[in-house]
């Protein structure tokens, strides 16, 4: 149970982080630090979840 659950946490992180990663690219002034930010953590997060199912 607790793998599932940790599992569904990364999901929803990763979601959260796409859906910022696409609104911060929508803006006409950028941020930088934001962008790569978010790409840390969705490449975190599925280096983890790809270590998690395999």
């Amino acid at each position: 149970m607790p793998d599932t659950l940790r599992i569904i946490i990364y999901i929803i992180v990763v979601v959260g982080a796409f859906a910022t990663l696409i609104k911060e690219f929508k803006k006409p002034q950028k941020s930088i630090f934001l962008i790569l930010f978010n790409l840390l953590i969705l490449i975190g997060f599925t280096y983890l979840l790809t270590d998690k199912l395999i």
